[in-house]
């Protein structure tokens, strides 16, 4: 009764954010770019379409921030982004009060993007694959009420360190994450911008190598590919030798623009599967707990068990879930580029526009996550997709979707990962490392394939990235620049400083997700 109700809930819910995404749909991302930057001559269609395609289907992952470097292809893109290059020549000092920005002009204005528009941009850019990996966050205990919740939680919390990184933003002037970095903490730490990329992208590349293992293996099987050679393992060595690592070694992106519609086709489709198998039956267990749904009759696939099912249960176990939200709610690097990429730029606008962005990711996560648990419940496996049965053609459409989409936007995922790679290697004193391209390509290739097939859940790897990553990105460096702009901004004794001085409560909040979220990872992985 209790999963019913909240999956009724739940359903009724999605119908205003399904309204809200589709009304945003027809502005694919304008002058957002992925790569924390803003460009103010947005008038080459091609760039346009390769920067839409970075935002959403790299984020095709645990929800991640990819960053991308599309300078490099396009020369007259400026203020280049955390990975490529300094985002400014500004040092940490004083910032003078009321910033708004460099480059808030009178034509920006009317180029940016609309409030809808930026909405479903933004939604686009955060929502990924790691949906699938929420129902076996709940699996490992937590009751029904609390899971929703710490969903909610933790996008409030997110929404909010996502705004602070905008206003942090309109104070400095700054127009990217690693510029307000340098205005506010100095530039002998921005390393630690480039290493946290490194470490997230590092991690979302090898989530998506493992995805693709688990969704291809059984579209192979149906296809009559023998069991002796279709093997996860295999099967991630063969489509990283054959088809990743070609598309890894292209330097221009531009063809791969199309898997901006594929991307989000993807996540809205899979997550309308997971739903509708939910209520359908089909998986279903009598009172008894016997199997009567026509995918579990023949007994091929673990059948669902809700031993741990309860309705408020909160424990430390519920600490794998957190850590598996822990990269759902993140763009924070592209805070500042959603901001000055708005039409009419202001920080109520911002501030309404993220609380419906999040709102809407809220809702589509709490469904994934209960409908995935309510089908399997204890069961759930890593990747949701994992439990479907091999005959189950809605979960085939799934799995192949979501196969293609990262597939084709693996390259842009791995694209940050190489050039965070190098510039981490530049200030340690390796210049010349980024001149190799296919030798580089091919070292990272090969050692992020053999963690790949080393780790056989992929929700290990996103949990312990988003319990150190995510808390990092999300919950502690925003507040910590936010506090010392409006420090240098206003003086230690400001009210100003004072009240925005409580926002550093977010940071022992971050490391204790973080701590706990990968020791309790680790255990429920034993």
């Amino acid at each position: 009764m209790a999963r019913s109700t909240a999956l009724f809930l739940l359903s009724n819910l999605a119908f205003g954010a399904s309204a809200a995404r589709s009304f945003a749909l027809p502005s694919p991302l304008s002058r957002i770019l992925p790569n924390g930057s803003v460009n103010n001559n947005m008038n080459a269609s091609k760039r346009t379409q390769v920067i839409s395609s970075a935002a959403s289907v790299a984020s095709f992952t645990r929800g991640g921030t990819i960053t991308i470097d599309t300078a490099r292809n396009y020369p007259n893109q400026q203020h280049q982004g955390p990975v490529d290059a300094p985002s400014s020549s500004s040092s940490a000092g004083s910032i003078q009060r009321g910033g708004g920005g460099k480059a808030a002009d009178a034509s920006d204005e009317k180029k940016g993007a609309s409030m809808a528009a930026s909405t479903f941009n933004l939604v686009n850019n955060v929502a990924g694959a790691g949906i699938l990996t929420l129902a076996a966050g709940k699996a490992s205990g937590t009751g029904w009420i609390p899971s929703v919740a710490i969903v909610a939680s933790l996008g409030w919390a997110a929404s909010t360190t996502f705004r602070m990184i905008a206003k942090a933003c309109d104070l400095t002037g700054e127009n990217d994450f690693k510029g307000i970095w340098s205005k506010t903490l100095g530039d002998d730490t921005k390393f630690l911008v480039d290493c946290a990329i490194m470490f997230q992208c590092f991690a979302s590349t090898v989530v998506y190598s493992g995805i693709l293992g688990d969704v291809w293996t059984p579209i192979f099987k149906i296809a009559g590919l023998p069991d002796s050679i279709n093997m996860r393992k295999s099967n991630i060595v063969a489509l990283a030798t054959l088809v990743l690592y070609p598309l890894s070694l292209i330097k221009d992106l531009s063809a791969l623009a199309f898997t901006s519609i594929l991307g989000f086709s993807a996540v809205a489709y899979t997550v309308l599967f997971i739903v509708i198998r939910s209520m359908d039956g089909t998986y279903a267990l009598n009172a008894l707990g016997e199997p009567i749904g026509k995918f579990v009759a023949d007994g091929t696939i673990a059948l669902p068990s809700f031993a741990k099912s309860t309705l408020w249960n909160l424990d430390f176990t519920s600490l794998v879930l957190m850590s598996s939200l822990g990269l759902a709610f993140i763009a924070h690097y592209n805070a500042p580029t959603f901001y000055r990429g708005m039409d009419k730029p202001t920080i109520p606008r911002f501030g309404k526009m993220v609380k419906t962005s999040y709102a809407i990711l809220v809702v589509t996560y709490c469904l994934a996550m209960c409908s995935g648990y309510a089908t399997f419940g204890d069961v759930c496996k890593g990747n949701i997709l994992l439990n479907y049965h091999a005959s189950d053609i809605l979960a085939q459409l799934a799995r192949v979707s979501t196969g293609f989409s990262i597939m084709f936007g693996f390259p842009l995922v791995f694209r940050g990962a190489r050039l965070a790679f190098t510039s981490v290697a530049d200030t340690l004193g390796f210049k010349d490392l980024g001149k190799h391209h296919r030798a580089l390509v091919t070292a990272l290739m090969v050692v992020i394939t053999s963690i790949a097939i080393t780790v056989e859940d992929v929700s290990l790897i996103v949990g312990l990235s988003g319990a150190t990553m995510g808390s990092l990105l999300v919950y502690i460096l925003p507040p910590i620049m936010w506090t010392k702009a409006v420090k240098m901004a206003h003086g230690a004794d400001s009210v100003e400083y004072k009240k925005e001085r409580l926002n550093l409560a977010f940071i022992p909040l971050g490391l204790f997700i973080a701590g706990m979220g990968v020791f309790m990872t680790l255990k429920s992985k034993a």
